[in-house]
């Protein structure tokens, strides 16, 4: 029989949601990406290669890393928090956590 804590779910989830809006309120501009400069480049080959990678890249990124990683805690956070209330809801006999 599994003597673990049942708050220990809802305790982490509380945790991740927490570090995760602490985190997305905090944006060092250390990890602030630079803003492209926008003239006219004649580099060839694979330097443009490189380039057009980072560009593309650099697009689909948020502007600050940390906004990233804190969402992705926050969901992480709230989805444990939804399956624990879930769990609640089910059997004794077929609960998870």
């Amino acid at each position: 029989m599994d003597q673990s804590p049942k708050s220990s779910p809802v305790l982490t989830g509380i945790a991740l949601l927490g570090a995760g809006i602490l985190i997305r309120q905090w944006q060092p501009g250390a990890l602030r990406l630079p803003e492209a400069a926008n003239h006219r480049r004649r580099d060839r080959g694979f330097s443009r290669a490189a380039r057009k990678s980072r560009n593309g890249l650099a697009m689909i990124l948020p502007s600050n890393l940390t906004g990233s990683i804190g969402r992705s805690l926050m969901v992480m956070g709230a989805g444990l928090l939804t399956l624990r209330v879930l769990d609640l809801l089910v059997d004794q006999d077929e609960q998870l956590y």
